[in-house]
């Protein structure tokens, strides 16, 4: 493959995921909102019952609905993929409560006031396909609904109460993946803690599949004498694409496995058996040192130089040294040898 149409590749990966990531953000972006006081966003929110702005429209006054005009969908893309969002707020409260409520219908159309927070119930008296966590100071706690199913959770276990007057901060979390909902709870000043209040696994894809959803704020409270007032209030909505992300381990899993109970070891029973395990081991170690060294002593001793050898002789027995010389030899021929004598003795 040549270089240029690696690089042509190369790039228009790159443009496909930039455009990807645009795309994405202003998906998020139009199903997400900030209203740190509602004085310049007063056309966004719908107002129903007895709520009205206060303060020159920086605050509601909940004494029936607040609702956000535009819906949202928590199914999206193709393929489709279920959204996770967060909405936080701020409140204070000197009466009843009230919910955060979310409703595939629209919540300014089917609240019918006949349950608690101005919430619908059905002729089985459940929720239906309404989504709500609702802040109860009467009793002095916080509740996931949904489905029939309601799960509660007192605020005293952090050191609150929601009927006192005082700011207070709440944040809704969904992740989609997981399919969890979660809520926390801390006065304004305080950071957002890490550990949930409470928690519910809620499948909204099955609720709701990818029909458009409304969301709102919504108090029974009627009393002129009770108050609940929101100062703040934003949402934001996320969907990632399946190839970005495995799928997440589910807490609520890991809490059904029983936990097995802890066991105390005696300490005087494990030492014996590793104590007699170590000398083993070091003494078969030892005898294996041992025989690699006279192996290889043996080895080298065998090539050691060789030395004249002491020869034994006569009854004495008297060592003798014995040397090894060159001797040259050499060898007359017998007739050329009787010539010579021959001639030695006429000579005579």
């Amino acid at each position: 493959m040549s270089p240029s149409l690696i690089s042509s590749s190369f790039l228009s990966l790159l443009i496909f995921v930039f455009l990807g990531a645009i795309s994405a953000d202003q998906a998020s972006s139009s199903s997400s909102f900030s209203f740190l006081g509602f004085e310049h966003d007063i056309a966004s929110i719908g107002l129903f019952g007895g709520s009205r702005f206060v303060s020159g429209g920086s605050t509601i006054e909940l004494s029936g609905l607040a609702v956000f005009n535009e819906s949202i969908r928590v199914v999206q893309g193709n393929p489709q993929s279920l959204a996770s969002f967060s909405t936080n707020f701020t409140f204070s409260l000197s009466g009843d409560g009230f919910a955060f409520a979310m409703s595939p219908c629209g919540v300014s159309s089917n609240l019918s006031g006949n349950g608690r927070f101005g919430l619908p119930l059905g002729k089985i008296r459940t929720l239906g396909n309404f989504l709500s966590v609702e802040f109860d100071a009467s009793k002095d706690r916080v509740a996931i609904g949904h489905s029939g199913s309601h799960k509660v959770r007192n605020v005293s276990s952090i050191n609150l109460t929601l009927n006192s007057g005082r700011k207070l901060q709440a944040w809704i979390d969904y992740e989609a993946y997981s399919r969890r909902l979660e809520v926390r709870l801390s006065k304004v000043i305080s950071p957002r803690l890490s550990e949930p209040l409470l928690s519910d696994r809620i499948d909204l894809w099955e609720m709701w599949d990818d029909r458009e959803v409304f969301m709102g704020l919504s108090s029974s409270s009627r009393s002129s004498n009770q108050s609940c007032l929101i100062h703040s209030w934003s949402f934001s909505m996320k969907v990632v694409p399946h190839w970005m992300h495995s799928q997440p381990l589910d807490p609520n899993a890991l809490s059904e496995v029983e936990a097995e109970p802890l066991s105390v070891h005696d300490k005087k029973k494990d030492c014996l058996p590793k104590f007699l395990a170590a000398m083993i081991f070091g003494a078969s170690s030892g005898a294996l040192g041992a025989l690699c060294i006279l192996y290889l002593w043996t080895i080298f001793r065998n090539r050691r130089p060789i030395k004249p050898e002491k020869i034994v002789v006569g009854k004495d027995k008297q060592l003798l040294d014995c040397e090894y010389k060159k001797v040259e030899v050499v060898v007359v021929h017998k007739a050329v040898e009787d010539g010579r004598l021959g001639a030695s003795e006429a000579g005579t």
